[in-house]
C-alpha cells in the first residue's frame, strides 16, 4: 500500500488535543473531512496508528485537526513531530492532476526528444510548482511546473517532455 503525506505535526492548538499540523497537501478540505482516516506516523520507527477525523479547518501554512483518539493537550503533545499521512488513491485526482510521488523518478526529454535528466523532487515556491530535475553530468537544474514549460506528462511511462529555453540548464 502506498501513502501521502498530508503534513507534519507542528503543535497543539487548545486544550482539547487539536493537532497544528504544518500542511502539504493542496487536498486539505477533501482529506480531513469528518469521519476520514489518516495515519499519524512516528518519526522514530515510521509506526503507523489509524486515527479518525472529527474536525478540520485551515488558516495560513497550518490545518488544525481534531482525531477522536486524541482528546487532550497531553495526548496531542505526545504527537508533536508525527507525519499525517493517507493512503493514496487515484480516484482521488481530477483529470489530468497527479501527485507529486507520481512526478518523482520521471525522465525528462527535451522538445527533441533527447533525455535531460530525471525528477528528483517537486518543490513549491511562491510563483509556482517547480521540478527539481538530476543529471548525470552537471548540477540540478528547476523546471516550472507550468504549461509554458511542460509539453507532455505521461504518468504510466514516467515520462515528462519539457520545453527547454536558452539558461534553463
Amino acid at each position: 500500500m502506498e501513502y501521502l503525506k498530508l503534513g507534519t505535526i507542528n503543535d497543539t492548538f487548545g486544550l482539547d488535543g487539536t493537532l497544528k499540523i504544518y500542511s502539504t497537501t493542496n487536498q486539505a478540505n477533501k482529506r480531513y473531512q469528518p469521519g476520514n482516516k489518516a495515519f499519524l506516523v512516528n518519526p522514530q520507527d515510521n509506526a503507523k496508528e489509524e486515527y479518525t477525523v472529527v474536525s478540520f479547518r485551515h488558516s495560513g501554512l497550518f490545518d488544525f485537526v481534531k482525531f477522536e483518539e486524541v482528546n487532550d493537550i497531553n495526548a496531542a503533545q505526545s504527537k508533536k513531530g508525527y507525519e499525517v499521512q493517507v493512503v493514496k488513491n487515484n480516484k482521488d485526482l481530477d483529470e489530468g492532476s497527479y501527485y507529486y510521488s507520481d512526478l518523482r523518478g520521471c525522465k525528462v526529454f527535451d522538445q527533441a526528444g533527447k533525455e535531460i535528466g530525471v525528477v528528483k523532487e517537486v518543490e513549491e515556491f511562491p510563483a509556482q510548482l517547480t521540478l527539481r530535475v538530476s543529471r548525470s553530468k552537471g548540477p540540478d537544474f528547476f523546471i516550472p511546473f507550468i504549461k509554458q514549460f511542460i509539453i507532455k506528462v505521461d504518468i504510466e511511462k514516467k515520462a515528462i517532455f519539457a520545453e527547454i529555453i536558452e539558461g534553463l540548464l
